[in-house]
């Protein structure tokens, strides 16, 4: 994983309203875990810095996790966050295992074929419930190739590149 500057936040979520009449917040994850594993959150002020709030309970809902945290008391509190997205702190990600990758250093990855001078940049990665999907963008045209070993080559992520296997693109009737 690359190192990031330090103090760099990352979304992570997005509340998209209240839960309840006591100030819980509904968190959209931007995850496959069920639960929110931090012990806090940081939503952004408009001054562009960084507001921290300690997640005191938690409570998975169906697509979404309610949040009770410090200081938001009611309904109209929690109400007035949603639309917010919610970050956390780089530094405070786990360190993924060899050959994990977070998404958010694959989206803008320069993208490479062996058999092709021409780059192409990830747009997008998209769960689909068996293997991610990447969405490449190579001038102009749109392609999605699966997030496998089977497609991919190399990953750098210090150097911000990927390489497909030869004929990957020509498979994907990119030509």
């Amino acid at each position: 994983m690359p190192e990031g500057k330090k103090g760099e936040f990352i979304p992570i979520g997005k509340i998209v309203g209240a839960h309840g009449i006591r100030g819980n917040v509904k968190l959209l994850y931007f995850s496959h875990l069920k639960a929110f594993p931090y012990p806090e959150l940081y939503l952004q002020e408009p001054g562009g810095g960084f507001r921290r709030y300690v997640v005191t309970r938690q409570i998975p809902l169906k697509g979404t996790i309610a949040l009770t945290l410090e200081g938001i008391a009611s309904r109209d509190e929690a109400q007035s966050l949603s639309g917010q997205l919610v970050f956390y702190p780089r530094e405070g990600f786990s360190r993924p295992e060899k050959d994990e990758y977070y998404w958010i250093d694959l989206i803008g990855m320069a993208v490479y074929e062996s058999s092709r001078d021409d780059a192409g940049r990830i747009k997008a990665m998209l769960e689909t419930g068996g293997t991610d999907v990447m969405e490449i963008d190579f001038g102009g045209k749109e392609v999605l190739v699966p997030f496998s070993f089977e497609w991919i080559a190399d990953i750098s992520p210090e150097e911000k590149r990927l390489v497909l296997k030869a004929g990957t693109l020509e498979f994907f009737d990119v030509h």
